[in-house]
């Protein structure tokens, strides 16, 4: 299990969420690593100065290659990772599984709309990722977000480019494994969520039960993160 954020300033409620993450490591009795910003410098030079200070580009490329390294080394069969900003909050029943050899993250990114309907977008993210020894995937991503940052004019690179944007992409042609497990919860349902509104109505009938969710930090000025923490607490089995 392996995650990653900066070394000072982190907020409370960001160290709750990789408290429950390393909480849920142990409990399933996962190896778990946890590296600050030297995680950045796995990203080769010229990534990091052609992207400047879009650190979540630099990310995305850069826990690819700890993911790749962890699991050239011998030492485990499967790399998880999962976004600081995740919080775990069925961890009991909450067991990774990868059938084939890798497997993503599922949005349903709610979204407000007029008369107080809502949409929801059904996205891949890689906010938690899982790569198996040997997996053919792990190699051809890096290799792919290397050449697409190598090509694009960096005036127009956006947070989630070579992230959720090119795994959704990939994801409508090839058909990755998608544990639907692992969440984000977007502005619209933190607010519902946080004003105890009726989620299960507004997300409908799914196969499986978020237990794990992407808290979103870079849209800290729209989501009250402290309470959202505090509500998905009482979600013991899902939501």
């Amino acid at each position: 299990m392996l995650q990653s954020y900066r070394d000072i300033g982190v907020p409370d409620w960001v160290c709750q969420c990789l408290d429950s993450v390393e909480s849920w490591a142990a409990y399933h009795d996962f190896a778990y690593k946890f590296a600050g910003d030297e995680l950045l410098d796995r990203a080769p030079d010229w990534y990091r100065t052609k992207v400047g200070e879009k650190i979540p580009v630099v990310t995305d490329l850069a826990r690819l290659h700890w993911i790749h390294e962890e699991l050239a080394s011998g030492t485990c069969d499967i790399a998880l990772w999962l976004d600081a900003d995740t919080l775990v909050f069925a961890p009991e029943t909450l067991v990774p599984e990868v059938p084939g050899t890798c497997s993503f993250g599922r949005e349903y990114w709610l979204q407000e709309r007029t008369r107080g309907k809502h949409r929801i977008y059904r996205n891949v993210h890689n906010a938690y990722c899982a790569f198996r020894y040997g997996c053919p995937t792990l190699p051809f991503l890096i290799d792919t977000v290397e050449r697409l940052i190598s090509k694009v004019d960096p005036d127009f690179v956006a947070p989630q480019f070579v992230g959720p944007k090119l795994l959704t992409s990939l994801h409508n042609t090839v058909g990755f494994d998608i544990d639907e497990r692992f969440g984000a919860i977007s502005p619209a349902l933190s607010r519902l969520l946080v004003d105890d509104g009726d989620v299960a109505a507004v997300l409908g009938e799914r196969d499986r039960l978020i237990q794990a969710a992407n808290l979103s930090n870079s849209l800290r000025d729209e989501i009250e993160h402290e309470r959202l923490v505090r509500s998905l607490s009482a979600y013991r089995q899902g939501l």
